[in-house]
């Protein structure tokens, strides 16, 4: 067994690693010209200064360290002189930085990286969504030397994951242990591609994260959800390494070190006694686990410089947008319990069902499997649960019906409309 971590680039993460087998630790700048699989308001501030500066603490305490090129879309700017001159410039610097892999979703960058910088290493990215053995040939002909399977599709399905590994041959293949995107998403890739745009240094757009609120609510509205998705409990990392997989990578790189350390050893133990959520959700940080690096994520500094711009969107509308992140716990910490509980002892058995039969041959609402446990061991609380539903109303109908960019005149008129209607009420 060994582990890649998410680097959230506290030192304090460093020396909590320590005790476990941790190989390597892997991240990006905030944002770079290429971009890469998160959002810039989701990541630490990290310059190049600071990146270089961390490369060699890891490597002196015998951890390697990946760096992210792993945008889903550039705009084909990858095929232009401006383009080159970048990707040369930053792959330089990269390799001068002593970083030992970088990760990629594009079969160009690969196959340029292989060619141009032979010493460093490439793991092809899980949002590539490499789910069966004839993709992993591809990339093992293209001269991967990692590739991380697909976060959304293929962990329960043991034999299509037997023959991927007979595939890969001597390639390695990494499993993301604790991602909890909805299992085969339909909107995976248009996700990946909006979250490359939000870490490009030379966006204008929008960090509207529009899929992930999408299916947020699809998760509150069928808790099934929360079942079926893709992670792998620490109860059950055996059952992969019989099938010769012990490359298990853990996700975010927004974690809070305390957090991040405990799903480390949750992992590095094979066991966890408590809300399963506590090692797969990506937000609802609990505020006391913070620390001071990590609450810097919740300032209002990064809140206005990511999203206070008022010629893109209609900013008195925006006040939806911090109604769902105070409810939710995404863009400010979370205060008291979670909401909602996945019981991870309840899920004990929940794996043995797929050591001989997979889910895509089946209908989940034929099957019900994972319904029936869902219903054993997750909980929500029902005053959150309304809340909640109420505020995804209100957001997704501003952004669908497209008044979430109304002009300001307009949305000013309207509040005064609704205001002298009540005071006119109110006098009745």
């Amino acid at each position: 067994m060994k582990f890649s971590v998410a680097c959230n680039f506290d030192e304090a993460l460093l020396e909590g690693l320590k005790p476990y087998p941790v190989y390597e630790v892997y991240g990006k700048l905030t944002s770079d010209y290429f971009g890469g699989g998160r959002p810039s308001f989701y990541l630490p501030e990290v310059d190049r200064h600071r990146l270089e500066a961390f490369v060699t603490k890891t490597h002196a305490r015998g951890i390697g360290f990946n760096y992210l090129l792993n945008a889903s879309s550039m705009g084909n700017t990858e095929f232009t002189r401006e383009g080159q001159r970048n990707m040369e410039e930053i792959l330089e610097w990269v390799d001068s930085a002593g970083v030992d892999s970088v990760t990629v979703a594009n079969v160009f960058f690969l196959r340029l990286v292989k060619r141009r910088y032979p010493k460093l290493k490439v793991r092809i990215s899980s949002h590539r969504f490499t789910d069966n053995a004839r993709k992993v040939r591809f990339w093992v002909e293209n001269g991967a030397d990692y590739i991380v399977v697909s976060e959304v599709s293929i962990h329960r399905e043991f034999r299509v994951l037997e023959a991927m590994k007979k595939a890969a041959g001597d390639v390695e293949l990494q499993l993301i242990v604790n991602n909890w995107c909805r299992q085969d998403c339909a909107i995976a890739g248009n996700h990946a591609v909006g979250l490359s745009a939000a870490s490009q240094s030379n966006s204008h757009g929008f960090p509207l994260d529009y899929c992930s609120v999408v299916c947020n609510n699809i998760r509150l509205r069928e808790p099934v959800n929360y079942i079926r998705a893709n992670w792998i409990r620490p109860e059950d990392l055996g059952l992969y390494e019989d099938m010769g997989f012990h490359n298990f990578k853990i996700v975010e790189r927004n974690t809070p070190t305390r957090i991040l350390l405990d799903r480390v050893k949750a992992y590095s133990e094979r066991r966890y006694d408590g809300n399963l959520l506590d090692l797969v959700q990506n937000y609802a940080y609990s505020e006391d686990k913070l620390g001071d690096k990590a609450k810097d994520a919740y300032s209002m500094r990064r809140l206005f410089k990511y999203f206070l711009k008022p010629h893109q969107v209609n900013l008195l509308k925006f006040s939806k947008v911090i109604d769902f992140g105070k409810a939710a716990g995404v863009l400010y910490p979370l205060r008291g319990p979670n909401p909602v509980v996945i019981d991870n002892r309840a899920l004990d058995g929940f794996m043995d069902r797929f050591s001989s039969k997979g889910c895509q041959d089946v209908d989940c609402e034929t099957c019900r499997y994972c319904h029936e446990w869902a219903e054993g061991s997750v909980t929500i609380d029902p005053e959150w649960k309304a809340r909640m539903g109420d505020i995804y109303d209100d957001l997704l109908g501003e952004i669908d019906s497209g008044t979430f960019w109304d002009p300001y005149f307009r949305t000013a008129r309207e509040m005064a409309g609704r205001f002298f209607e009540r005071v006119k009420s109110s006098r009745s």
